[in-house]
């Protein structure tokens, strides 16, 4: 049986953009019970603190072994982990890789003595395109990148006899390091200008990395056994209000441009993320309301991350 005087909370992916802000939240948050571990599973890439401050393993996701199950053995899973491709064709045989990897780790953590909880973390492009707020449990339709993941996630989304599997959609994530450095602040640095998508009217909810985090532990310790959770920020936006907002903080303009020019630059399945418009809800309001948001204002975030990307570029 699990040992009652030590809990064992595991990140995997635990190096990547969301993993190491979840691994963050709950360092700070345990930081003062001593009966508390965090295992950080990483991959890809390393970071020295969380390597200090953590039992850190060094694992693909489909080589996740029983020794470590035995040796740290989870209560809680938070699964920021995906494999990722760089185009369609890799994006879709990452998806399969993944499958199997997540219905291989499945069995291992339904074979334990003990029930464990595990938060997954999805995305809310899964949701596809939507003109009212979209809310918990909605069908499924997925656009751009997530028609490849969504094969990775389909043993989450099965029935446990066993397990508290627990979905997380967080919608636009938003920081230092995420989409909107690459495809708003470079290009205002290279041209002077922030793009507005066409018309503008694709709505998008914006939500802080670390409140990201912040709600998926959220998830974990007030959520329901097998429910699913959108995680968001305020009020949608409009993608056009949204560019003159950067612009203005970056003291530069907007520059219209066409969905063609879009997929000529990027191609199909990027210009389909960034012209995807998915307002969100929640069917949890009272879970909702019970977290307190680090970044409750989409115009604070740009305001903070645009002057930590001046700051450092």
């Amino acid at each position: 049986m699990q040992p009652t005087s030590r809990k064992y909370l595991w990140v995997l992916g635990a190096t990547g953009y969301v993993g190491k802000h979840v691994v963050f939240e709950l360092l700070e948050r345990f930081k003062d019970d001593p009966s508390t571990q965090i295992v950080a599973v990483g991959h890809q890439s390393i970071h020295e603190e969380i390597m200090e401050r953590t039992h850190f393993l060094m694992i693909p996701l489909g080589e996740i072994g029983q020794k470590w199950l035995d040796k740290y053995p989870p209560s809680v899973v938070f699964h920021c982990a995906r494999m990722a491709g760089s185009t369609d064709r890799k994006r879709f045989s990452a998806g399969r890789k993944g499958e199997r990897a997540n219905r291989r780790l499945k069995g291992l953590l339904e074979a334990l003595p003990h029930p464990v909880k595990l938060v997954y973390c999805s995305g809310t492009l899964m949701y596809g395109n939507h003109t009212s707020a979209v809310l918990e449990g909605t069908e499924e339709r997925p656009i751009a990148y997530a028609r490849a993941y969504e094969r990775a996630e389909r043993p989450w989304k099965e029935d446990s006899l066993k397990m508290d599997i627990r979905i997380a959609y967080p919608a636009w994530i938003f920081g230092p390091e995420s989409w909107f450095e690459a495809f708003y602040l470079r290009p205002f640095k290279a041209t002077g200008a922030v793009a507005q998508i066409g018309a503008g009217d694709a709505l998008m909810n914006l939500v802080h990395v670390r409140d990201v985090a912040g709600q998926l532990l959220h998830v974990a310790l007030h959520g329901e056994p097998g429910e699913r959770y959108n995680l968001y920020g305020g009020e949608a936006v409009r993608q056009g209000d949204f560019a003159e907002a950067v612009a203005s903080t970056l003291g530069g303009e907007v520059r219209v441009m066409s969905e063609k020019e879009l997929v000529n630059h990027y191609g199909k399945t990027i210009a389909e993320a960034l012209t995807s418009s998915i307002p969100l809800g929640t069917k949890h309001g009272d879970w909702k309301a019970r977290y307190s948001l680090k970044f409750p204002d989409w115009r604070t975030m740009v305001e903070d991350v645009v002057a930590n990307y001046l700051r450092n570029s």
